[in-house]
């Protein structure tokens, strides 16, 4: 009996040991951590984003129009200008403009003329991309420009590029006088055959004798495209060995839309002074399509002072330019 009783609490004292261990590795339920105390609490799905949360940055489109690449416009470099005035009636001018393109990326933008009372102000800027690597090549630029000096008083007018300025006068106002500029008898006004034959003799100057300025560039001399502004379709010669396809300059413009750009011909001038005198300008010009980028340094065109001598005339080319 006495053996019994102690086992038994022998049992009891070893329970109660382990008892005792296991409350000590059990942490009261006062000691856990709040939730307030949690450093990282987790945000409802329903509240609402603070404008201080970073936000990502949209990826350009597929389109790309977020990522079109910035350009630098400004006046282009001016050496030297000329104005030249026709021998015609009305007097008509151009100004031959010269200067430089700062490096292989610049290229020019469409030439402005504005007149303000007696002066005429052209501008000529130049456009590069901001970001691109150029080659560091000097290269220059000539055009031509047309003054719209038809009805201006007699005086003297300046033109203006880019602050370079030159002046030209008119003796006389430049204006339609029918006292003044209708001729006496029929003897001075060009008939239809001499218009016609004044065309062709001017084309054939340009054309088959290959006088007029950048010829070369004509893509196809066989097959030029003529214009029709300024004269009459029905007086247009035919020449030996080429075709002369006569386009309106919507045609023109139209075609180079859809095929690209071109050299074309076009009569500016085609006039007389007196019966035996008469003028003639032709220039060979760019017909660009909408969608080009291109700026072009080429092209260009003459004047023929004629003269008649019996039945035949004669001409000189009294002026050349380069567009």
């Amino acid at each position: 009996m006495r053996k019994k009783t102690v086992t038994i609490l022998r049992t009891t004292i070893i329970l109660a040991l382990l008892l005792v261990f296991v409350a000590a590795c059990t942490g009261t339920p006062g000691s856990e951590p709040a939730a307030s105390d949690d450093p990282t609490p987790t945000e409802s799905p329903d509240e609402p984003v603070s404008s201080d949360d970073p936000t990502a940055t949209p990826a350009p489109d597929e389109d790309g129009e977020d990522a079109e690449e910035d350009v630098i416009i400004k006046d282009a470099v001016i050496t030297e200008i000329d104005i030249l005035l026709m021998e015609s009636w009305p007097l008509q001018a151009r100004v031959q403009i010269d200067g430089e393109l700062g490096d292989g990326c610049t290229e020019l933008m469409p030439i402005t003329v504005e007149r303000e009372g007696d002066t005429f102000h052209i501008m000529v800027k130049t456009t590069r991309p901001a970001d691109a690597v150029c080659t560091m090549e000097l290269r220059f630029f000539s055009e031509s420009v047309a003054l719209d000096i038809l009805g201006l008083e007699a005086g003297t007018y300046t033109v203006d590029v880019n602050g370079v300025t030159e002046t030209f006068t008119l003796e006389q106002d430049n204006v339609m006088d029918p006292e003044t500029e209708e001729p006496e008898g029929e003897e001075a006004l060009l008939t239809d055959e001499e218009r016609a034959e004044l065309m062709r003799l001017t084309l054939e100057r340009a054309l088959i004798d290959q006088e007029i300025p950048d010829f070369g560039l004509i893509a196809d001399p066989a097959n030029v495209v003529l214009s029709t502004e300024n004269i009459d379709p029905a007086l247009v010669p035919e020449l030996p060995g080429i075709t002369l396809e006569l386009l309106t300059p919507e045609e023109i413009q139209a075609k180079a839309d859809a095929e690209g750009d071109f050299l074309f011909l076009r009569f500016d001038e085609l006039s007389a002074k007196s019966a035996e005198e008469a003028t003639v300008s032709l220039s060979n010009t760019w017909a660009i399509a909408a969608d080009s980028d291109t700026a072009y340094l080429s092209g260009g065109g003459f004047t023929i002072e004629y003269t008649k001598d019996g039945d035949d005339w004669t001409g000189e080319i009294t002026s050349m330019w380069i567009s």
